[in-house]
């Protein structure tokens, strides 16, 4: 694959973490949809899952970013493949793309619910926005996205944390069951469904992660931004599962939580977090989205490609996003378990051939 254009100006570790956050902060993470699944559900022990996730979340980045630097490469095939072979890094890559193209289907899902939760409008009408400003922002290039990401992920990740704040401190009952929830049938315990969330969360951070660390300022940008998108990552789930636990039974009837909590303080914060929640599904669409398309093969057709891929994603999406969240994900997260075991190896082998090498890129 031909190695795109570098960015006029190079990233700072805050453009990698924004980056980073902004990629997995979609409608079911910025909502707590994903955190109350995975983590929620299980009561107090959810806590513990969600610690042995942050800290895979500052490790993994970390991991990619090194990866990208010491190879000077975005490509999927080539971060995850220790073997170095182009056959396989070319097999993997082409696996990550169809991965990552299910993405359109659960954010188109997310606008869909999102609408019909927030304005009672037809579900098909949120996901075909989605679509839309998917296709306009991804047939630019990383420049533009970069651009975007490092404007609205601040916003997004400070309304969030704000509407957390708000929900832990207000005077609500629980209206309902306290325990006994339902949980997914393919993460069934605490602690396999915090090393799935991170395995199926991480398969759209690597092409944005690995593409935005070969264009930061240096290898200590790329590394320490990865590991402030991690640490960012695990706190915000963290306030998140703690203020859905005010009325876990509400909680867990809505399929975006937060966004329900936003409507009983009041209109203002309803339309607030509405904006933020928007984007956040945008936001987590369009980068995904994004690494699909880098396997697409340059000339003339890869726009309509990528016009109708979106368009075919959109009526995958009418399934709803409950159904995506608990049956899709989570098989995601199976496949991410074989990915991440080949990053890390790829890592080790990665660090040893360099360990030798002085460091010319480093601060």
């Amino acid at each position: 694959m031909t190695e795109k254009k570098t960015l006029t100006k190079p990233l700072t570790f805050f453009n990698v973490a924004a980056l980073y956050v902004g990629t997995l902060m979609g409608a079911g993470f910025a909502s707590g949809r994903e955190g109350w699944q995975f983590f929620g559900v299980f009561g107090l022990k959810g806590y513990m899952g969600l610690a042995i996730s942050g800290a895979l979340f500052m490790i993994v980045g970390m991991m990619v970013s090194y990866i990208a630097r010491k190879k000077n490469t975005q490509d999927m095939g080539r971060i995850i493949d220790f073997t170095d072979s182009p056959k396989v890094s070319a097999a993997i890559g082409y696996l990550m793309a169809g991965i990552l193209y299910t993405i359109i289907i659960s954010m188109s899902a997310a606008g869909g619910s999102f609408l019909k939760q927030q304005f009672g409008l037809p579900q098909p009408v949120g996901g075909l926005i989605i679509v839309v400003l998917v296709i306009i922002t991804v047939l630019g290039d990383f420049e533009r996205i970069s651009k975007i990401f490092k404007m609205i992920t601040p916003a997004l990740f400070a309304i969030d944390v704000l509407l957390c704040i708000i929900v832990m401190n207000m005077d609500i009952e629980q209206s309902g069951a306290t325990s006994g929830f339902p949980v997914s049938g393919m993460a069934s315990t605490w602690h396999w469904a915090a090393v799935l969330f991170v395995c199926y969360n991480m398969l759209g951070m690597i092409p944005i992660v690995g593409e935005a660390s070969v264009k930061a300022k240096s290898q200590r940008h790329g590394i320490v931004g990865a590991a402030v998108g991690g640490f960012m990552l695990f706190l915000l789930t963290l306030l998140l599962i703690t203020a859905l636990r005010k009325d876990m039974a509400f909680t867990n009837d809505m399929d975006l939580p937060m966004l329900a909590y936003a409507a009983k303080i009041s209109p203002v914060a309803n339309i607030a977090f509405g904006t933020v929640l928007f984007a956040a599904i945008y936001s987590a669409a369009t980068s995904t989205y994004y690494g699909f398309s880098t396997k697409i093969k340059e000339g003339p057709k890869k726009k309509y490609i990528l016009i109708a891929g979106a368009f075919v994603g959109f009526l995958c999406g009418l399934a709803g996003f409950n159904t995506i969240v608990a049956y899709l994900y989570p098989a995601e997260g199976y496949i991410g378990i074989l990915i991440l075991l080949s990053i890390f190896v790829n890592f080790i082998k990665t660090w040893r051939e360099n360990r030798g090498n002085t460091e010319h890129d480093d601060k």
